[in-house]
């Protein structure tokens, strides 16, 4: 008997009933066909009935009866709260693989060949394991399932094949920008450390222990968390005794928790846990984190962050329905139609609300070109924003809820729906009617409840914004987006972390070998030392604008640079040999310290002739890759406390790249130079092609013009024309006498 239908009027009892009137109406009537029609009654859900009942060791049995089919599905689901998995993240995940990798009394292939042979299929996850089977075959299947669920052995050989497997995923996971949102996307949204934020990776893959994964099933997967779901041809009395024949004596022995004084509680054979607590909410600035994949083309932008939104909760319905309208699905809702219909930008962009009774969470997502990556960030964010503040048209909410119900009908046609529904109920704490009654409250969302789930849920002000793509690209273009200080925009690796650039070590080789290779490489030291003075003139391009650069270096470490925007001075700076100034659009400033420190080391054509009289040391951190070129990076430190990193090509020994932190204007600035195109002058390769990006004018694109080298500048072209520093006289401080009368007179 199907018990899952819709109930409507038949349409054709209403053609036969009606027809005498309907034909001479319809000769005659005028049809507004600018209006939609009005919908009709929300029609009656019959969902059926299921039965449920408790085995004396508290497992629930629920028995939904389907005779359509001579087929039973069985699942046994337990209901576990979140707990971060902190240096062992991927233990669930691996445990729930190894449910199947053989039991205690049945080895994984005589396990696989029994499933087989049944013609029976077996999934198994982290909360449990459903099969489905013929019912003719069901006896012979529930050993399997009881033994699955109870007694797995969790082979050690099957543990390090299941982590081979893990680990390649984690690394095809650095391929595919997809997966990185993803992955990182949670992680940023929840928090690292919650449950629903860590990163699996290959060192936290590493680290997991058998003993681990099995003290994680005896933890939890227990009589009093679980149920047993029978759906399909069988009676709610066969599913009794099923029940009580394959898990009603299953008693397994007491796991206790120690609660640390830290709040952090120890299981035993996994060590310190903690579990959600209470979910975390929308809040701090909007932020913009990237995750770094240099020359894409496209970039994978997400726009998010966690709610306090439970399935139970009366504004879930609401939220759904306001999700839909935005981008939950439909081709018309509001994103879609902004960033693919409108601008072309992408194929497609979704939104997803989902409501959790531990933590919600909402997000966009869209796969955009490079080149529109900020302008898709802002028009998400408008969207998001006009939802709170304009109610929906009649037709978009009308869409909106034909498009849920249509979903929520289709559903209906599978019998494991209702108990989905079922388990569901109980696991939520629903109300008993909560899906019977689904489309009547469908039917009841109006435009002004839309709008209040927007301004309860969307909180576009809080959100955490990542992109995958081209940092090159897209850092400038990003920053105007963040509301956060120091970084603007934080950089963070394929696993969500701060990115921190990891390095191979280069036995028996030193920074001063690095270095001294390089000095060859672009001709000698002896060719270099030739050059007693330069001029460099220099085509850039900073933004739309473009500019003329002209430096010159003098002797004793002198240098002179003026930056032009056709006629007028945009940017001069000079280092006379001891006093350094910088003149531009905000006035004169003398450069001292680290400004001053850095000049008088980069003043010198060939600053790395000069390192012994400016830098303090020179540590070789080790080899990286630059795109697929292997490059050494040296760090240089100042004698004034900062610090540069210079990249050497490993193969040419030439300077490929240099970074350096800058405190500007009240923010900090990781600033990236490249250089190319190596060309010489007078026996020294200089290079034609530098650019700059991460300062505080954007990217800058220059190209070397024309150097002459010993023309004899003369040290007067180097003044800074500052005033001359007030030196005052000291004066010895006169003491007091505290015994010393006052003027005019004794004490009284």
């Amino acid at each position: 008997m199907n018990r899952f239908n819709i109930h409507r009027p038949s349409t054709r009892a209403l053609l036969t009933l009606g027809g005498a009137l309907i034909v001479p109406f319809m000769m005659h009537a005028q049809i507004d066909r600018t209006k939609a029609p009005s919908p009709g009654p929300a029609p009656v859900v019959n969902l059926g009935e299921h039965e449920i009942f408790t085995l004396s060791n508290g497992m629930r049995v629920i028995v939904v009866e389907n005779h359509k089919l001579p087929m039973v599905g069985v699942q046994v689901r337990f209901d576990i709260p979140p707990m971060s998995q902190g240096g062992q993240t991927g233990l669930i995940d691996l445990m729930g693989e190894l449910l199947a990798a053989g039991t205690a009394d049945m080895p994984k292939a005589r396990l696989d060949r029994t499933v087989d042979m049944l013609g029976a299929h077996l999934y198994t996850s982290p909360e449990g394991v459903y099969a489905t089977v013929l019912k003719s075959n069901l006896g012979a299947l529930m050993p399997v399932v009881s033994g699955v669920v109870k007694t797995p052995a969790f082979p050690a050989d099957e543990l390090e094949k299941a982590r081979t497997r893990a680990i390649s995923e984690v690394r095809q996971r650095q391929d595919d920008a997809s997966a990185i949102a993803e992955a990182v996307g949670r992680s940023v949204v929840f928090g690292r450390a919650h449950p629903y934020g860590e990163v699996v990776t290959e060192k936290s893959l590493s680290g997991i222990q058998q003993k681990a994964i099995v003290a994680y099933h005896a933890k939890f997967f227990r009589p009093e968390h679980g149920y047993l779901v029978f759906v399909g041809d069988i009676t709610a009395k066969e599913a009794k005794t099923i029940a009580k024949d394959h898990f009603g004596d299953w008693k397994p022995a007491q796991k206790y928790t120690v609660v640390n004084e830290d709040g952090t509680q120890t299981i035993d054979g996994i060590g310190p846990v903690r579990f959600l607590e209470q979910p975390v909410v929308a809040k701090g600035p909007r932020r913009v984190m990237i995750v770094d994949r240099p020359g894409a083309a496209q970039s994978v932008i997400r726009v998010g962050f966690p709610l306090n939104l439970q399935p139970k909760d009366l504004r879930s319905m609401s939220a759904q329905v306001m999700n839909t309208i935005l981008g939950g699905g439909v081709f018309n809702a509001r994103l879609m139609q902004n960033l693919r219909e409108d601008k072309g930008w992408t194929y497609g962009t979704y939104s997803t609300l989902d409501p959790d009774r531990f933590n919600g969470h909402f997000h966009t997502s869209a796969n955009v070109r490079t080149a529109v990556t900020d302008s898709a960030i802002a028009e998400t964010l408008k969207e998001i924003e006009r939802m709170r503040m304009k109610p929906v048209t009649d037709e978009e909410l009308a869409l909106a809820k034909s498009y849920m119900a249509g979903s929520f009908g289709r559903s209906l046609e599978d019998p494991r729906t209702i108990a989905r529904f079922a388990l569901n109920t109980y696991l939520n704490d629903l109300p008993k009617d909560h899906y019977a009654t689904y489309l009547k409250r469908l039917e009841a969302v109006t435009a002004a409840d839309v709008q209040a789930a927007a301004e309860a849920f969307l909180h576009p002000d809080n959100a955490v914004i990542l992109v995958v793509g081209d940092k090159r690209e897209l850092l400038p273009r990003l920053e105007p987006l963040s509301w956060s200080t120091n970084p603007k925009v934080m950089e963070l690796d394929h696993n969500g972390a701060m990115y921190v650039e990891q390095f191979e070590p280069v036995p028996g080789k030193t920074a001063a070998d690095v270095i001294d290779a390089y000095l060859t490489a672009i001709g000698g030291k002896a060719a270099a030392g030739r050059i007693n003075d330069m001029r460099m003139e220099i085509s850039a391009t900073m933004g739309a604008t473009p500019l003329t650069i002209t430096q010159w270096y003098g002797t004793g470490g002198r240098f002179r640079s003026e930056a032009k925007s056709g006629d007028l001075v945009v940017q001069e700076s000079a280092f006379d040999g001891e006093r350094a100034m910088r003149r531009d659009g905000q006035g004169v400033m003398e450069l001292e310290d680290m400004d001053l420190a850095e000049m008088q080391l980069n003043g010198h054509p060939v600053p790395e002739l000069h390192y012994a009289d400016h830098v303090e040391r020179t540590v070789l951190a080790g080899r990286t890759h630059i795109g697929d070129r292997p490059v050494l990076k040296v760090l240089i430190s100042l004698f004034t406390g900062g610090s540069v990193g210079d990249y050497f090509d490993e193969e040419t020994g030439l300077r490929v790249r240099r970074t350096e932190e800058r405190y500007l204007n009240g923010r900090s600035y990781q600033i990236t130079t490249d250089y190319d195109d190596y060309k010489p002058v007078d026996g020294v390769l200089f290079p034609r092609l530098i650019s700059q990006y991460g300062g505080p004018s954007g990217e800058v694109e220059m190209k070397v013009t024309n150097i002459a080298v010993n023309t004899g500048l003369k040290p007067e072209l180097f003044a800074t024309h500052l005033p001359e520093r007030k030196v005052e006289e000291y004066k010895e401080p006169i003491e007091e006498n505290p015994y010393e009368q006052p003027p005019g007179g004794k004490d009284e």
